[in-house]
């Protein structure tokens, strides 16, 4: 019996959520023999799938920043990508309430910053208009900023637009496949994994929460990802009603806080 020989691929993405499958949807547009791993049993089973669901415009980044860029690109290039495609997108716009004088404070920074990130579109408001469009919020709201260009997008759908072209277009998928170790030699890499080895020229690392143990398996020790662990309460869809626009609160040096959407 002749032994089986593993290709050396082209470029190897470590991570088969949003943006891996974005990379390589991408990649398979080039004359590449690339492969999409990922250690769980399907694609976008990681954040991808458990987030708020938010097409988000970038309004509050800081401005000047790598993110700000991206996030400004990325809302115009996934607009355009489902609309192309279908994925479910619903432009509700949004409403980031203030409920102390503190936060109503916050408003008029927070919509030159929106200015400054080059969306234009923020209107700052009082109560009365807050409850003509959200009018099951509880009493004490002094006033909000408008965001019309937030949208909510099936996240599931996205993750797998974006695998199924990848794979159309000739991309590899390996699933279950954990990065356990890496060996780098002159020409390639090999990932070793739990259901064997991959060997690529070029290494992706798109893994998402566990990129910087990806990044260390390297020999590198350039980043490090502390996440936060958030609650998501779903409701029954006849509860829909109730908030036609997504509530966002004023942000803190803790984070975003409570939304709804």
């Amino acid at each position: 019996m002749s032994k089986v020989i593993n290709p050396v691929y082209d470029v190897a993405v470590i991570g088969a959520g949003i943006v891996g499958s974005a990379i390589a949807r991408q990649l398979g547009e080039y004359n590449l023999n690339v492969v999409l791993v990922d250690s769980r049993s399907d694609v976008g089973d990681g954040t991808s799938k458990a987030n708020t669901a938010i097409l988000h415009t970038g309004f509050d980044a800081k401005p000047g920043t790598l993110e700000s860029r991206l996030v400004s690109r990325g809302y115009t290039l996934l607009s355009e990508y489902a609309k192309a495609t279908g994925i479910p997108v619903e432009p509700t716009g949004a409403i980031l309430v203030a409920w102390d004088k503190e936060q109503l404070d916050v408003l008029p920074s927070l919509k030159k910053k929106a200015e400054e990130n080059g969306y234009k579109k923020t209107e700052i408001v009082d109560e009365a208009y807050v409850y003509h469009h959200v009018p099951d919020l509880g009493p004490g709201v002094l006033g909000g900023l408008t965001v019309p260009g937030e949208s909510i997008i099936c996240t599931w759908t996205t993750n797998l637009a974006l695998a199924t072209e990848a794979v159309l277009r000739g991309v590899e998928l390996k699933l279950g496949h954990k990065i356990t170790s890496v060996e780098k030699g002159l020409s390639h890499t090999t990932l070793k994994s739990d259901a064997g080895e991959i060997q690529a020229k070029l290494i992706i690392n798109a893994a998402g929460l566990g990129g910087d143990y990806i990044d260390q398996m390297f020999g590198y020790d350039r980043f490090h990802i502390t996440p936060r662990r958030g609650e998501l309460i779903v409701y029954d869809k006849q509860a829909r009603p109730l908030v036609k626009k997504i509530v966002l609160p004023v942000p803190t040096a803790l984070g975003k806080g409570v939304l709804v959407s």
